[in-house]
C-alpha cells in the first residue's frame, strides 16, 4: 500500500492525578514533532473507572514511527503499568482519519478477525461497515484500515456529532447488517470514545 501517513494509536493507563498538560507528555509530543509529525491528537477516553485511559494518535510520516530508545522508554514511563499498547494503521491520505479525529465524539473501534478468515471474501463487508455510517444522522466522517503490526485487527476511525448519534445508529437494521455478516469471522471487538485535542506543527 502506498501510504502518506502511519497512524499510531497509543493507549496509556495513566496514574492518578495525571494531567494532559504534564511536562513529561509535552516533551514526548515535542519529540514526535522532531520526528516529522505534523498532526497529533490526544485525550482521555469517555469511560469511567478502571477503563479510563489516555489515547494519543500520532500521524507519523511514511518513514514510520520514531523508534528511538529515549522516546519509547519515556512513553513506557508515562504508563502506570509501564506497558502502553499501540497499533500502526496506514492511510493513503491524511484527510481520511482526520474527519473522525476532529469530531466532537471520536469513536475508535476494532473488527478483529479469526486467524483462518478469508479476508478477500469479506472485504466488502469490512468496508461497508464503515461506509454505511454515512447514512446515519450525526456522522461526520472517518475511515478504516488494517493494523500493520496486527494483520487480524481492523481499526475504524468514526466521527460523530454526539455519542447519542452513534447509539441511535447502533439500534438500526443497517448497522447490524454488516456486523452480522462479519460476526462469524470475528473475535471480540472494542470501541472507545474521545474528544481529542488537536496539535498541528
Amino acid at each position: 500500500m502506498n501510504h502518506k501517513i502511519i497512524s499510531e494509536i497509543i493507549k496509556v493507563a495513566v496514574r492518578p492525578g495525571f494531567d494532559l498538560a504534564s511536562a513529561a507528555f509535552a516533551k514526548l509530543r515535542e519529540a514526535s514533532v522532531a520526528g516529522g509529525v505534523k498532526e497529533q491528537y490526544y485525550g482521555f477516553s469517555h469511560a469511567q473507572g478502571e477503563n479510563k485511559h489516555l489515547c494519543w494518535v500520532i500521524q507519523w510520516p511514511p518513514s514510520g514511527p520514531l523508534q528511538a530508545e529515549s522516546f519509547r522508554e519515556a512513553l513506557k514511563r508515562l504508563d502506570a503499568k509501564e506497558n502502553p499498547v499501540s497499533w500502526l494503521v496506514p492511510f493513503a491520505d491524511a484527510r481520511q482519519p482526520r474527519r473522525a479525529l476532529v469530531a466532537p465524539c471520536a469513536q475508535l473501534c476494532t473488527v478483529p478477525l479469526k486467524p483462518d478468515t478469508d479476508v478477500q471474501a469479506i472485504a466488502n463487508s469490512l468496508h461497508k461497515t464503515y461506509s454505511d455510517c454515512y447514512e446515519a444522522p450525526g456522522f461526520t466522517g472517518g475511515y478504516w484500515g488494517t493494523a500493520l503490526n496486527d494483520k487480524l485487527t481492523n481499526w475504524y476511525y468514526l466521527g460523530w456529532e454526539t455519542r447519542a448519534a452513534h447509539d441511535e445508529y447502533a439500534n438500526t437494521p443497517l448497522f447490524w447488517l454488516e456486523i452480522n455478516n462479519l460476526a462469524p469471522h470475528m473475535t471480540k471487538g472494542s470501541a472507545d470514545y474521545y474528544t481529542f485535542t488537536e496539535q498541528l506543527d
